[in-house]
């Protein structure tokens, strides 16, 4: 006896599958898609129990794949951490966290997240400027993940003197007669790590839920979340998401990173995390990336590259691991069959990652992704395509941010590094599979429309001034394909997701607007109506 379909939804449907680019009517059964085409091929799909749903205008898509986004970090961020990404000055960072204090009085330890690096220059914030707020302990975090703000009681607590050790994964900010600030950069996050991200399996499952609702109200049906271990053997998010998902209340599909050091034997490390992809493989949530932050980012002057900095020529940043403990790791990683995602910023990391893949025989199907991509190499982008190397792009930072591009980017890079910075059509046109992320909570505005729109016009709606590399613009297509299809190649999921394919699980987002239609500055106008996972509605809105 044939079994009719679960679900019948009418709509203009962008499928992203080539072979059927368009459709008007879809069939669901058991979440998976059981036909897509015209309006009158469904007729024979349709039974007694058949629910149908019309959604006249818009556009319906796959699901959006965010490749790279932060969630514990993010959730964390609006539940259990000050939030400072909104903050221009140092008065309106002291304003936030004195009332963040008083408003959680039961917290032996302060944390902050979102405070921008580049507001206090090259040597960054100091214990002093918020020493007064409080007794207890405070560490913050950076917009960037890369740097970090301690008061003195935390330096205190964590014994971190002018006798403290420096370390050649990071950097710690110090005064003319030595003693630590209370900035440090990078790896020096070793010496107080349990002050930053370190709460109970029962609060980062809060965290999670919290960030999931963002997600799924944006169209987003899967992400990569990075850095699922903050430290060395931290398994508390890691059990979170899993024990979310055997409840089922993880609806969002993850994909964790787990992170592996330098100082840490790293090698080893790949080994553990295939334990831990057993123990957290489930439904809805898997270990299955290994992440490497090869160097650090720009505004504190630790992203590695090629020639020196200009405005200090002798600085070429920071390499956080050697070429042979990258190779060996690398190759360890392909051995197993776990896929690398390597945060590569400057051009000298990337080359640094590229030579690590050429030694360690890294071919298509490892599914290598490098991400950021800030100061590239073009013949490093020939490279990357013939290793069949994934670019994890962040279109979210492609423009000339006003005062940043002028009194950052450009004194430290020269006007022709800052110019060129961020490629995207060079790799589309090597046929490299460009995957479109937004490092959340890095980037507050999570739209995949947003992603699409500024890839598209590389600018500030309606602020020419602000056109960044404009040769290096893409099309629409390409970037829905980029948030979609290409999201799902990056997870080693093209079979069963990122198109709207007979056999393909049901996840969609249902829009407002035709995004491939509309005027370019208006493509993150665009609204979600719904979202679906797995045949089901998981977002609908108000």
């Amino acid at each position: 006896m044939k079994k009719f379909a679960d679900k019948v939804i009418y709509g203009n449907f962008y499928t992203v599958d080539e072979k059927n680019p368009k459709a008007q009517a879809v069939a669901i059964t058991d979440g998976i898609f059981t036909y897509v085409g015209e309006v009158d091929g469904v007729k024979n799909f349709i039974g007694e129990g058949t629910k149908e749903e019309n959604f006249n205008g818009g556009m319906i898509l796959p699901g959006f794949v965010d490749a790279h986004a932060h969630g514990n970090l993010g959730g964390s961020k609006m539940l259990l951490m000050c939030p400072l990404n909104d903050c221009k000055n140092l008065e309106e960072i002291r304003e936030k966290l004195k009332k963040f204090i008083a408003e959680n009085p039961e917290m032996e330890k302060i944390q902050g997240i979102g405070w921008n690096d580049a507001t206090f220059g090259v040597n960054g914030p100091t214990a002093a400027m918020i020493d007064d707020l409080t007794d207890k302990p405070i560490a913050m975090i950076d917009c960037g993940h890369h740097s970090f703000w301690l008061n003195s009681a935390a330096m205190k607590l964590k014994n971190i003197t002018k006798n403290t050790t420096d370390i050649e994964d990071g950097v710690i900010v110090r005064d003319s007669e030595g003693n630590p600030t209370g900035c440090f950069r990078e790896g020096t996050s070793i010496y107080f790590n349990d002050l930053l991200y370190h709460f109970t399996v029962d609060e980062y499952k809060k965290a999670l839920l919290a960030y999931q609702e963002v997600f799924l109200s944006n169209g987003v049906t899967a992400t990569f979340d990075p850095m699922v271990n903050y430290d060395y053997g931290w398994e508390n998010v890691m059990e979170a998401y899993h024990q979310l998902d055997v409840e089922g209340k993880l609806k969002l599909r993850v994909h964790g990173g787990y992170q592996v050091f330098v100082d840490k034997n790293p090698v080893k490390d790949v080994e553990h995390a295939i334990e831990l992809q057993k123990k957290y493989n489930g439904k809805k949530f898997s270990v299955d990336n290994i992440k490497i932050l090869l160097d650090g980012v720009i505004e504190s002057r630790t992203a590695y590259l090629l020639e020196p900095y200009s405005d200090s020529k002798n600085d070429y940043g920071l390499l956080r691991f050697d070429l042979e403990t990258l190779t060996e790791t690398i190759k360890k990683a392909n051995e197993i069959g776990i896929t690398i995602h390597i945060h590569t910023i400057g051009d000298g990391a990337i080359n640094v990652a590229l030579n690590a893949m050429e030694k360690a025989k890294t071919n298509q199907s490892n599914r290598a992704a490098l991400t950021h991509l800030q100061i590239v190499l073009p013949s490093d982008i020939y490279r990357m395509a013939k290793l069949g190397v994934v670019a994890v792009a962040n279109p979210y930072w492609f423009v000339k941010i006003p005062d940043y591009h002028e009194k950052l980017s450009v004194p430290f890079l020269g006007k022709n590094r800052a110019e060129k910075q961020y490629p995207l059509k060079s790799f589309f046109d090597k046929k490299i599979i460009v995957t479109q992320a937004t490092d959340y909570p890095v980037t507050i505005d999570i739209r995949p429309t947003t992603g699409i729109q500024t890839a598209v016009i590389r600018q500030i709606p309606n602020q020419p001034e602000t056109v960044l590399n404009p040769s290096e613009r893409v099309t629409v297509e390409q970037m829905i394909k980029a948030a979609t299809f290409n999201g799902a190649y990056q997870f080693k999921c093209e079979d069963t997701l990122g198109s709207i394919t007979v056999g393909k699980k049901a996840d969609i987002v249902v829009l407002d607007e035709d995004i491939t239609a509309c005027e370019s500055e208006k493509i993150s106008d665009a609204k979600v109506l719904r979202t679906m996972i797995d045949g089901e509605w998981v977002y609908i809105s108000k």
